[in-house]
């Protein structure tokens, strides 16, 4: 019976010294802040629409694009499902070369944009990808037309197409504005979004936020340093800093917004200790988390 016991008894102290090892293992596994350089604070600080801009005399184009969204919601669903869900290395496996000049030909579907804001458009070597841009290919190709990708600042893009007849459509992951609206034409939305947080992993400021209204309130008490931002110029991300009333964001008096050509290099500066946190797309956010922790 002794003899039983020992053996129990070890057997107990075995299993509870494999289960602590599992648990360490797995603390470790969730908890690995060495790997990571950039983090996520998850409140979602805004609800927007993205749409794609017509020069309002191209009504006729519009109306075939909404019909072609409706037709192909399926497709364009496993695209978003597609580039949402992907792994980095997935992610910089995508893209297409397509032509990048337009000839004024009538046979092409011409596209304004900004490679610069994966997953929604952005640049392999040679070739383009992006949902934004896969969405253009399927359009294209139901309108029997050669797609023509021309990257351009993402300010520029909305007054490209207000202003020059040879671009067809804007498509830059566009939040739908009253502002814009006066000057251009918005298709149907097509994605719903936010904005969020990112912030240089060790940043404490956000540490024990959990809503939006919580963020709010640290946003507003920030001074020096630390209220340092940024995010790519002429994003929205920008006008949740800097106010804007048809969104509905008062501003932050309080805060320095730094502009950059791409959000990529907003985190690029911020890692550098330049800026405190990026504001940014949650489904762009999500894409630097997989870049810049990969």
């Amino acid at each position: 019976m002794k003899k039983a016991i020992k053996i129990m008894t070890a057997i107990m102290c075995v299993a509870v010294v494999i289960g602590v090892c599992f648990a360490l293992v797995a603390c470790n596994n969730g908890n690995d802040s060495n790997s990571k350089k950039i983090n996520m604070v998850n409140a979602e600080l805004s609800s927007e629409q993205y749409a794609f801009i017509f020069n309002k005399q191209k009504t006729e184009l519009k109306e075939q694009v909404n019909g072609l969204l409706a037709e192909k919601a399926a497709e364009i669903e496993a695209i978003k499902i597609k580039y949402l869900g992907a792994t980095a290395e997935q992610l910089n496996g995508f893209g297409t070369a397509y032509k990048t000049e337009p000839s004024n030909s009538e046979d092409e579907f011409v596209v304004a944009t900004n490679l610069d804001f994966a997953p929604f458009e952005y640049q392999n070597g040679n070739k383009i990808a992006g949902i934004d841009i896969e969405i253009a290919a399927l359009l294209a190709e139901a309108l029997d037309k050669t797609l023509v990708v021309v990257h351009m600042d993402f300010e520029a893009v909305v007054n490209a197409v207000e202003t020059q007849a040879v671009y067809d459509i804007g498509m830059a992951a566009l939040t739908v504005t009253e502002e814009r609206a006066k000057v251009v034409d918005f298709s149907n939305p097509y994605y719903d979004t936010t904005q969020v947080i990112l912030t240089k992993n060790g940043n404490t400021v956000f540490d024990y936020c959990t809503t939006s209204e919580e963020v709010k309130a640290v946003l507003a008490t920030l001074s020096g340093n630390n209220a340092k931002c940024g995010g790519q110029t002429g994003t929205t991300g920008q006008q949740f800093v800097l106010g804007n009333e048809s969104l509905e964001f008062d501003g932050y008096s309080n805060l320095v917004f730094s502009g950059y050509d791409s959000p990529a290099l907003a985190i690029e500066d911020m890692l550098n200790g330049n800026i405190n946190f990026v504001i940014v797309d949650k489904a762009v956010a999500i894409s630097l988390l997989k870049s810049f922790n990969a």
